[in-house]
């Protein structure tokens, strides 16, 4: 009786792990009906089952071996896991008709990329829930990217006529970035299986070639039955989405509002101020960018379905008018291969 009380404890403190998870993510700005500056964006993650860090089994871990590698920053995290992303972002002037280099918009860009991610879930020392995203982006800024072929390729098929400026983009090389992002969880009101709300806040901090910036932001979601995640991520956004359920979550679904903002102080971004080691077309970038976002999600045992709209301030010097687009998300969830029936 003993031995199985200890059993039954070492099972009760086990922390309640995240099976593996796939997302997709495609972006466009067709949702009101422009074709012009950052215009498509699609992206892949996927991440393995979390692995507590209190591990006892013998043995090689990588994700907590990276885990231990990566600074906690005043906080208690007890699961990791990683993942890949891949990526590819497609960037216009205005006027894709016009075959002469627009010196007054920004250029013609695009970026292919993959990234390795680590995730650490945890909470601060006053049991705050919180989610690391450290990550590394690598890729190619160019004609190596596909982006013209990718773009024009869908106007053919759409018949919407091919962008006709793409000899004017920005010069091949190789594209690197190293993020960090923090995300808390404030819940607030309501239960797991009722009406309630929560309050998102996070930092972030990328450096490279594809963009260097500090960042702050939040949202705030409010529906039926809440998932204990992070919110919604966009492609943009510098972490990864927290995909997956725990055991105390498996049979759940509901569906909830958010909104939410993030603004950015930039010091470099490739896709406006032109390459990093060779002349190419730049524009003169504004210093600090706004995003805004809202949308609606479906929370459900396996899958996950949501919508948003996404608005961006001026990101330069000329720029008529602030920038919106559509984001589209689907992901899918398995269970922990450890998680008990």
């Amino acid at each position: 009786m003993v031995l199985l009380g200890a059993v039954a404890a070492a099972r009760a403190a086990e922390p309640d792990l995240l099976g593996p998870a796939f997302n997709l993510v495609a972006e466009n700005d067709m949702v009101v009906r422009t074709d012009r500056h950052y215009t498509h964006g699609t992206k892949f993650t996927l991440f393995g089952s979390e692995v507590a860090l209190a591990r006892t089994e013998p043995g090689f871990h990588f994700p907590v071996w990276l885990a231990e590698h990566t600074p906690d920053l005043w906080s208690k995290p007890f699961a990791t896991r990683i993942g890949v992303n891949l990526g590819q972002n497609i960037y216009t002037p205005t006027d894709i008709t016009v075959t002469t280099l627009q010196t007054q918009d920004r250029p013609y860009a695009g970026l292919l990329y993959t990234s390795l991610l680590l995730q650490k879930r945890g909470t601060t020392d006053g049991g705050t829930p919180v989610l690391d995203n450290w990550r590394i982006d690598l890729g190619v800024i160019g004609q190596a990217s596909q982006a013209e072929e990718a773009q024009n390729t869908v106007h053919r098929v759409r018949n919407l006529g091919t962008a006709n400026g793409w000899a004017h983009q920005l010069k091949t090389e190789p594209a690197l970035a190293l993020r960090f992002q923090r995300t808390w969880r404030w819940a607030q009101g309501g239960g797991p299986d009722g009406w309630g709300w929560d309050f998102l806040p996070a930092a972030a901090l990328s450096l490279g070639n594809i963009g260097t910036y500090a960042a702050f932001g939040g949202q705030v979601r409010a529906g039926w039955r809440l998932p204990g995640d992070f919110g919604v991520q966009i492609i943009d956004s510098t972490g990864a989405p927290s995909m997956g359920r725990t055991r105390a979550e498996d049979t759940r679904r509901g569906i909830f509002a958010f909104a939410g903002g993030e603004g950015r102080a930039m010091a470099y971004n490739a896709f406006l101020d032109g390459n990093l080691w060779r002349a190419s077309h730049h524009v003169s970038k504004f210093p600090l960018v706004m995003d805004t976002k809202f949308g609606v999600v479906y929370s459900g045992r396996r899958f996950d379905v949501s919508l948003a709209q996404i608005f961006r301030t001026k990101e330069f010097v000329g720029q008529q008018e602030i920038d919106a687009y559509g984001a589209l998300s689907l992901s899918v969830k398995w269970d922990h291969p450890g998680a008990r029936k």
